[in-house]
């Protein structure tokens, strides 16, 4: 070892020192705000699944700020109208933070139940179709909390990812060249998806449906191509002759539970599927595969070779139908709502920013929810961090981007920000509902065209 390069690694020694002490000293420096309260901090959320994270967020920032702090979980039903009727009360009982989908935004701001959310550098933590999703008439009314969108998932043991089908087309043609041996003895789906369930099978309509603009609020936009769609139906109904998913008995936990099992080459999952992944590969319940296998190389002989890989899948962008129909996937943002009638409402504020921007490295692992803030809220503490350790990259002649905790989620990520949101205009909050009856009627044989035409003018009338 050289004299020089000893000097080098010393350098970098003290470096990393530094930048240790740097993170730890920002880590354990005391808390700058001071929080007054005139009664208990109250936030109401909806959602069971998250119960274990609001629980324990409320209880460690009731010791981080001093005062008290409760999480109530209520129920979904006339939701914004509870919390109006509580705010407005001659004693003001309602929740000083609520959690809310983007589609009760609008109702809610009607409401005058959303204050501005004016912080700075807010674009900088969220992605700006976060920051839209939680936008009304022009004001982000909300803080991005956690967000569901939907992937395409492959088994890597049944495809190589530089050979993952850019369109269902690719996969038909996977389909047809299919041949069982040692590695794929086990599958039973080429492709399978959960054709009853509006946000998975939104993607076949969604590149030609426009449901409010940017932020789903501006009746204007709401507009249908039928031509196209009607072209994207025939085809997603001609896939049930390839395919055969039953519409009446399928369901996101048998389509995931048969994506771990080995039994499904492709799927189109969720984040509740994707945690539940996730949650079955740490469990070690994924079947062994086959790792040596027999290829012919370049000069046309057969070779053995070895292949394993960890974890056994990989995420992918959702497919395009053909190489001229295109798809868009559906996104769902919640979001955290300061009451503007709290009389906590600097503390509100506080608390608001630690559930979606302090705490959120723990909601995926604690509710399988993926938070909509990848990047820490403390900013501070990361430049300094960060510094120090991409120069020790840099030294290192490594170029390589520094990565956040979630951006092994990052296809997940980059589907949210493609995806259409779910409208906030309040005539369309049933669209949902009628919208997954006209997918799988469609599904099942029923004639594209009719369906479709009557499901615009249903649109229409709502909206007159």
């Amino acid at each position: 070892m050289t004299k020089n390069y000893q000097r080098i690694i010393a350098v970098l020694a003290v470096l990393l020192l530094a930048a240790q002490m740097i993170y730890t000293g920002f880590r354990n420096r005391p808390e700058e705000v001071e929080l007054v309260v005139e009664r208990p901090i109250l936030i109401w959320y909806t959602d069971p699944d998250v119960q274990s994270y609001m629980e324990a967020a409320a209880a460690e920032a009731s010791s981080k700020y001093h005062v008290e702090i409760r999480a109530e979980l209520v129920s979904e039903v006339d939701y914004i109208e509870k919390i109006s009727e509580r705010s407005v009360a001659e004693e003001m009982s309602g929740p000083d933070i609520y959690v809310a989908s983007s589609a009760l935004l609008e109702k809610a701001t009607l409401a005058g139940l959303t204050a501005p959310v004016t912080d700075e550098g807010l674009k900088e933590t969220y992605s700006e179709k976060a920051v839209q999703a939680v936008t009304y008439d022009g004001t982000v009314v909300a803080r991005p909390f956690y967000i569901e969108t939907c992937v395409m998932l492959y088994n890597r043991y049944y495809v190589e990812p530089e050979k993952v089908p850019a369109d269902i087309d690719g996969i038909l043609d996977y389909a047809e060249n299919f041949e069982a041996d040692a590695v794929t003895g086990r599958v039973e789906n080429i492709f399978k998806w959960n054709v009853a369930d509006v946000i998975d099978n939104y993607m076949f309509l969604g590149a030609y449906t426009d449901l409010g603009g940017p932020s789903g609020d501006d009746k204007s936009r709401v507009s249908m191509d039928l031509e196209k769609i009607e072209e994207c139906m025939a085809y997603y109904q001609n896939l049930n002759s390839f395919f055969a998913i039953d519409a009446d008995t399928v369901s996101s936990e048998e389509v995931i539970r048969e994506f771990i099992d080995g039994k499904t080459v492709f799927t189109i999952a969720n984040v509740p599927m994707l945690a539940e992944l996730d949650r079955a590969v740490a469990a070690g319940e994924i079947p062994e595969y086959e790792t040596e296998r027999t290829e012919i190389n370049e000069a046309g002989e057969e070779e053995r070779i070895q292949v394993s890989y960890e974890p056994f899948y990989q995420a992918a962008p959702l497919p395009a139908l053909t190489g001229e129909l295109d798809t868009r996937g559906l996104s769902v943002t919640n979001g955290v709502v300061v009451n503007p009638y709290s009389s906590n409402r600097e503390a509100a504020e506080v608390f608001a920013r630690y559930l979606t921007e302090v705490r959120f490295g723990q909601l995926y692992k604690e509710t399988g929810k993926l938070p909509a803030c990848h990047l820490p809220a403390q900013k501070e503490e990361r430049k300094h961090f960060m510094g120090y350790q991409s120069l020790y990259e840099r030294l290192l002649g490594k170029e390589e981007e520094i990565q956040t905790d979630m951006d092994e989620y990052g296809i997940v990520y980059q589907a949210y920000d493609a995806a259409a949101e779910v409208p906030k205009i309040m005539e369309l909050s049933n669209v949902w509902l009628q919208l997954e009856v006209v997918l799988a009627d469609i599904w099942r044989g029923a004639d594209a065209g009719v369906e479709l035409e009557e499901f615009s003018e249903l649109l229409k009338g709502q909206l007159d």
